[in-house]
């Protein structure tokens, strides 16, 4: 719609009906899985490359889950149920991520993807192998 008379200046041959319309932004807004990967490119566990953490930071707004890379050299010990440490409320600046403290978490679940579509930051640190949590 244009000119001040609000008509539609396009032909009727190049109206599209709203079904195809829908069509159109159904194929340019697609929901995919992001691979994982980290800001640095660091080497990533194999089988299960992304820990959910619940971060316990006691606000309640924050009361979800937040996935993070899991390095190859944690795969072993970063399972579901142990204690970990994370960089939590940092902000990626020219691919470098800046800011942000530590903070304790537990590992919910590993997966195989992420619903995040930017790099993750990696597990900082297990602080206990043993799990202390229990599968829900």
């Amino acid at each position: 719609m244009s000119g001040a008379s609000g008509q539609d200046e396009r032909s009727p041959g190049q109206q599209a009906s709203g079904g195809e319309q829908l069509a159109l932004i159904r194929e340019t807004v697609r929901t995919t899985r992001a691979k994982p990967r980290t800001w640095r490119g660091a080497a990533l566990a194999e089988g299960l490359p992304v820990a959910r953490v619940l971060v316990d930071k006691g606000l309640l707004h924050l009361d979800q889950f937040f996935d993070y890379a899991v390095p190859a050299a944690m795969d072993e010990e970063a399972r579901p149920g142990v204690r970990v440490r994370v960089r939590f409320g940092a902000r990626v600046v020219g691919g470098r991520r800046e800011g942000g403290t530590l903070h304790d978490g537990f590992i919910v679940e590993r997966r195989t993807d992420s619903d995040y579509a930017g790099p993750l930051a990696p597990l900082a640190q297990v602080l206990s192998a043993e799990p202390v949590l229990s599968a829900p």
